[in-house]
């Protein structure tokens, strides 16, 4: 058995690396003493679906918070075996990002989700109960590098956790490439693999009593927790490519993107050199301003926009192909396991105000709306089609009932049109008063109304004004709000979340209520869908709207039934969801809407 030491704050911590199987005795009493346990694994990689590409895992590691134990299960059938019944015999596990780990263990250990989640505390979700906010937004962020640095010691964050960039560098690799190839015994690879469950293992004693009151009295931890399995159980089924259908619009976009190069290289060889375009747009006389951070001219999408000369459109048109093309055909295809599948990586705690977000080979929230065109890349099932629910004016509605405002809460109740009224009360188009609406939901003003209506400053701002003059209770609620907000740096919502808003942003206050109760709405639509035993069909959530392969010849039955599931009522108004049924593509489903009209 190896034993490496290190301090916390001048506290000797001990890590316990097992080398042969007679270190197991040990293990086992250890275990055995610690019902709850710190969890985590290494592995090559993160993705986690594709096994039959080489995907493994290392090691397992399980420890409290002040010793540790790692597990090379990659050495031995033996190790492998002692970890699957460590984490069957621990009443409690604490991980950081722990659907990442029952993934792993899912696929390597043979456990599946449903066993390892009902017995799993996330940090990851207790910090974001505590306090949301990004490094970047002065918070201390949801990483766990960055929590060990607000919460634990900046000093162990950054020699421990930091350190597998300094392994790479001995390696002569990149970051992302180090973990398959570091030894299995490496040390400083030990080290940073035997800390992880001590960290996860301190930072639930250091989060729990921070998480606020109300949100624990409002069920918030169990909740969350919740929906991130749901969301790991969607994570695990996948969904389908159409490899031909992304293959076509790869092979479109590559010449598309050729055919502008062809015209850049009348003046530059290489169209991702700032400092040929920089020289090539001053010798055409073009005056250069924009300054970079470190000083340096910019060559970004603004300055491009501002310059009318063929070179600038084709360095924006063959940027865009190239961007199109890997981001969203090129991801999908090479991000495919080996059944076709894409598993898309979905943060259900991800914003300020806990919006879902998408990454990894789906990004949908990137796709562009109101088309088909890189929705139709992913598929039902054989024998099934795509329907897609979502809520009818989700925040507008909610807006009017938490603000109980008598004139939108009269126009939601008979049927009225709300963005009609909002119009005839500013003098304006229809289309301008609905933006209107809009922006004041997620937190625009008239500068952003100008810009997006293409209408004066005199009419953007008579918009806005006409809006609070019409729907004067949702200015009381957004001033309590304010209120709120300037006092004391946060607000509650419905939910029970504690929502930190900068006093120099109160404005921004109704905004994050109306977005973070909108998204709860949402979630909450997704765990009675799985209560409902919905959640096989399922395939995205994308803010207000989810996706679904149901089998064709149950499709009009079972979007009948989800969307009577998922609508809601708020404080007497309704909330409603609408289903659309598409052919077998999921781009099929804007495809027939656009015949529609």
């Amino acid at each position: 058995m190896q034993v490496i030491t290190y301090k916390i704050k001048r506290q000797t911590v001990r890590i316990n690396v097992a080398e042969t199987t007679w270190d197991l005795d040990r293990f086992i009493d250890f275990i055995e003493a610690n019902p709850v346990l710190g969890f985590d694994t290494e592995t090559t990689g993160l993705d986690w679906w594709n096994s039959d590409r080489g995907f493994r895992i290392r090691l397992a590691q399980f420890g409290n918070g002040i010793e540790s134990w790692v597990l090379p299960v990659e050495v031995s059938p033996q190790f492998k075996a002692a970890a699957i019944w460590a984490l069957r015999k621990a009443r409690l596990l604490i991980a950081h990002n722990g659907t990442f780990d029952q993934h792993v263990s899912e696929r390597t250990l043979g456990i599946p989700l449903e066993e390892l989640a009902p017995k799993m505390f996330d940090t990851k979700i207790l910090a974001h109960l505590v306090d949301p906010r990004q490094v970047k937004e002065q918070g201390p962020g949801l990483k766990l590098e960055e929590l060990i640095k607000f919460y634990i010691d900046p000093v162990s964050a950054d020699e421990v956790k930091g350190s597998m960039t300094q392994i790479a560098k001995r390696y002569k690799v990149k970051k992302a490439d180090i973990w398959p190839v570091v030894r299995t015994f490496d040390k400083d690879y030990l080290l940073y693999a035997g800390m992880d469950p001590i960290w996860a293992y301190r930072l639930l004693h250091i989060l729990l009593p921070k998480v606020p009151a109300r949100s624990k009295a409002k069920g918030l931890i169990g909740w969350e927790h919740r929906l991130a399995h749901v969301m790991a159980k969607t994570e695990r089924t996948g969904y389908l490519v159409d490899r031909e259908y992304a293959e076509m619009r790869i092979s479109e976009l590559k010449a598309e993107e050729q055919k502008w190069l062809e015209v850049a290289h009348q003046w530059v060889e290489n169209v991702n050199s700032d400092k040929q375009l920089i020289e090539a747009f001053q010798g055409f006389g073009f005056k250069l301003t924009k300054k970079t951070p470190k000083g340096n001219l910019s060559m970004d999408a603004e300055v491009l926009d501002s310059i009318d000369h063929p070179l600038a459109e084709a360095v924006k048109k063959a940027t865009k192909a190239a961007k199109w093309r890997k981001t969203w055909f090129e991801a999908a295809i090479n991000g495919m396991d080996s059944q076709g599948r894409v598993h898309a990586s979905v943060n259900p705690l991800q914003a300020r105000t806990a919006r879902m977000s998408i990454s990894g080979a789906i990004a949908a929230q990137t796709f562009p709306s109101g088309d088909g065109y890189v929705r139709s890349s992913f598929l039902a099932e054989e024998g099934h089609v795509s329907v897609s629910i979502d809520f009818g004016n989700m925040e507008l509605r909610f807006l009017a009932a938490e603000s109980r405002d008598p004139v939108m809460v009269d126009a939601f109740l008979n049927g009225k049109d709300l963005h009609q009224i909002t119009a005839e009360a500013a003098g304006v188009p229809r289309k301008v008063g609905k933006m209107g609406n809009f922006l004041i939901v997620f937190g625009g003003g008239w500068k952003a109304l100008m810009d997006g209506a293409h209408v004066s400053e005199q009419v953007a701002r008579k918009t806005i004004e006409a809006f609070g003059e019409t729907y004067t209770w949702v200015d009381k609620l957004s001033k309590k709000l304010m209120g709120d907000a300037k006092r004391y740096g946060f607000i509650y919502t419905v939910t029970g979340r504690r929502l930190p808003v900068d006093r120099s942003r109160s404005y921004a206050a109704l905004n994050y209520y109306i977005q973070s109760g909108s998204r709860d709405i949402t979630a909450r639509a997704v765990l009675n869908l799985d209560r409902a035993g919905f959640t096989p069909w399922v395939r995205l959530v994308i803010h207000d709207e989810i996706v679904f392969s149901f089998p064709k010849e149950r499709a009009k039955e079972l979007t009948e039934q989800a969307a009577r599931i998922m609508e809601f009522t708020v404080k007497g108004v309704l909330i409603p969801a609408e289903g659309e049924i598409g052919d077998r593509s999921w781009g099929s489903i804007l495809d027939l809407e656009d015949s529609k009209h």
